[in-house]
């Protein structure tokens, strides 16, 4: 990384993608920027081309709980609008990150690297580019970071002036922190949101929305529902903790799980909203059925959410998140293990 200017001038363009990633079945797929999943037609990305051989971009996924990391995939584009520019890069999958000073990231244990087993991977413009793994990678602290690291780029440009091709971002008109990673050299890993240490914010100006990086995921510890989520109705929740069996468990939900909360036993993926304060008050008595109980021998169990009958809530479309933790204590501490989120239960 050299010239401020070319590392990270944004350069916008409308382009085809040429494949996606597609999650198989029990998989789910994480990813931060606002594409849809299976991307069609033209789709506005942007390029970061100052990033220079030997750095690399990463995403932070909050999984709330272990996962085995089958796919990743990553956006490789070009400004001039080349199909078929070739790039050499690496993979690395770490197990968890954590905030250091000044904007700085300290990643935790690398789990996976694809140089480790002796290669490298190819990859073109203008597509997501996939890579499956040779055995699925398991993250187990609630966060998984995906990076790409850039070894040769045969675009035209270089380091100093910027390359015509490079990896992307969805080029959304925000800056969200927390979720970026830009592995710089004398620099990084650095938040291109929060970082100051090139002198002057990088965000919006020359680095905006989220790196194009995805992962296929499966979930060690699931919350499924069926069911009618419309005012008076009933969910049924459907609890899975696989090595878990006849384990202690406690249901909670939230209206996000956007950012969860830190805990010393494990990250709950739900938000500390109001709604997460109200379930352990007024409102779990009331609305939670089974919320509180026994897995079976098999880790799986079964809770009831009843949905409110309010006049207000209908069509609202409001949305409730359920996940839950396990413990063989009867304190439920420590935490044995923490499930994912479930898919949005949105009240209609």
């Amino acid at each position: 990384m050299r010239s401020l200017s070319a590392t990270f001038f944004l350069s916008l363009l409308l382009t085809s993608l040429v494949a996606a990633q597609n999650c198989g079945t029990g998989n789910i797929i994480l990813k931060n920027d606002t594409l849809p999943d299976l991307p069609s037609g033209a789709t506005a990305v942007g390029v970061v081309p100052g990033l220079c051989e030997g750095e690399a971009a990463m995403s932070i996924f909050q999984t709330g709980g272990p996962v085995s990391v089958n796919s990743v995939a990553v956006m490789f584009g070009s400004y001039a609008g080349t199909n078929g520019v070739q790039a050499v890069v690496d993979i690395e999958i770490y197990d968890g990150i954590t905030p250091g000073v000044g904007g700085r990231w300290v990643l935790g244990p690398r789990v996976f690297r694809l140089s480790d087993l002796g290669s490298n991977l190819q990859i073109q413009t203008h597509g997501i580019n996939t890579y499956t793994l040779p055995a699925p990678v398991r993250v187990t602290s609630g966060q998984c970071v995906v990076g790409w690291r850039m070894v040769l780029n045969t675009a035209t440009g270089s380091c100093a002036s910027g390359y015509t091709a490079n990896f992307c971002v969805d080029a959304a008109p925000t800056c969200r922190p927390g979720i970026n990673v830009l592995d710089a050299i004398g620099h990084g890993p650095i938040d291109p949101v929060t970082y100051n240490g090139f002198g002057v914010p990088l965000c919006p100006i020359y680095f905006r929305g989220s790196w194009i990086i995805r992962a296929c995921v499966t979930p060690e510890i699931t919350t499924g529902w069926t069911g009618n989520p419309a005012p008076g109705g009933l969910v049924q929740l459907q609890l899975r903790a696989p090595g878990h069996g006849n384990e202690r468990y406690l249901l909670m939900a939230a209206s996000g799980a956007s950012t969860g909360f830190a805990t010393p036993w494990g990250r709950i993926p739900l938000d500390n909203d109001w709604l997460f304060q109200c379930f352990f008050g007024a409102c779990r008595p009331a609305m939670f059925i089974n919320d509180f109980a026994l897995l079976n021998a098999a880790g799986d169990g079964f809770a009831v959410l009843r949905i409110p009958n309010l006049p207000v809530l209908v069509g609202s479309n409001f949305p409730i998140y359920c996940a839950f933790v396990t413990s063989n204590q009867p304190g439920m501490i420590p935490f044995t293990g923490v499930s994912s989120p479930s898919p949005v239960i949105r009240i209609n």
